[in-house]
């Protein structure tokens, strides 16, 4: 028997509501809004700790010719005598006789395939101490700082400039430093250092500890080192000390010539005593 035809569909069956699944769901957004808020909380309320910077001060030019003129100028500006003028120029650049590129070279009894010589490998900068006497020969002037206390403070620069010539500018393997005749008839001199020399402070202070000397409050090195004081930076800087003379090598390039102050050196020799 067919079964009646009629107008009326079929009851649909009420949705089913899954509580259990809603109620994990919203436990699930209220532990994550917990969560944002007390991360915007933290982030709100910490305290950012920034680095200290390396020193108080960097070279604003970015070629490495422009950041050794930056750094001579900033190390001339920090030394000043009693006056309150600076101790010396300083002059940066590549290492170089007159407009000709240089090389440092010194005696070495191990470097047989050069002939006794070793060449420094590398590029290197010269920084050019020149003091501010009248006389025009680059001494220092020695009306108010002894040449114990102007050998002291240029033996400083010397190293200040080192060390941020090392941290600025990572090309350069080698600095030269020509220093300035403290006393009459002294022999030039220079300040040498390799990169290998002296390993990068956390800081400049840290590595001027070395060389220690009194700060002005203005922030300007003073220019009067205690006896203590000379006698730290001459200890902490006379391996680096060099006595020099320009050269060539056979095919003409020039050469700065640097060898140490040795004992055999002081043996006594018949001559007349300069009046």
């Amino acid at each position: 028997m067919a079964t009646p035809v009629t107008n009326e569909t079929a009851a649909t069956p009420p949705p089913k509501v899954h509580r259990r699944r809603f109620a994990v769901f919203y436990a699930s957004l209220a532990a994550l809004l917990a969560v944002g808020a007390a991360t915007g909380v933290h982030l709100a309320t910490r305290t950012i700790v920034k680095p200290k910077p390396w020193a108080s001060w960097a070279p604003i030019q970015v070629t490495p010719e422009g950041k050794v003129r930056d750094i001579a100028e900033y190390v001339q500006n920090l030394y000043v005598t009693p006056n309150g003028k600076n101790l010396t120029t300083v002059r940066g650049g590549p290492l170089s006789v007159g407009s000709d590129p240089a090389v440092l070279v010194k005696p070495d009894a191990k470097a047989t395939a050069t002939g006794g010589y070793k060449f420094f490998e590398g590029p290197s900068v010269e920084y050019q101490l020149c003091g501010n006497t009248t006389k025009g020969n680059c001494t220092i002037d020695q009306k108010k700082i002894t040449p114990n206390q102007s050998g002291a403070l240029t033996r400083r620069m010397a190293y200040e400039l080192a060390l941020m010539t090392f941290h600025y500018v990572p090309e350069v393997k080698n600095v030269a430093v020509l220093l300035p005749a403290v006393v009459k008839g002294q022999k030039a001199r220079m300040l040498v250092l390799e990169r290998g020399d002296v390993k990068d402070p956390k800081s400049l202070s840290a590595g001027l500890r070395i060389v220690p000397i009194k700060e002005l409050k203005d922030g300007k090195n003073a220019g009067l080192p205690n006896s203590n004081q000379a006698t730290n930076i001459a200890k902490s800087t006379d391996a680096y000390i060099f006595h020099y003379e320009v050269t060539a090598t056979s095919d003409n390039q020039p050469v700065y010539l640097i060898t140490p102050l040795l004992i055999s050196d002081t043996a006594g020799k018949a001559s007349k005593l300069s009046g």
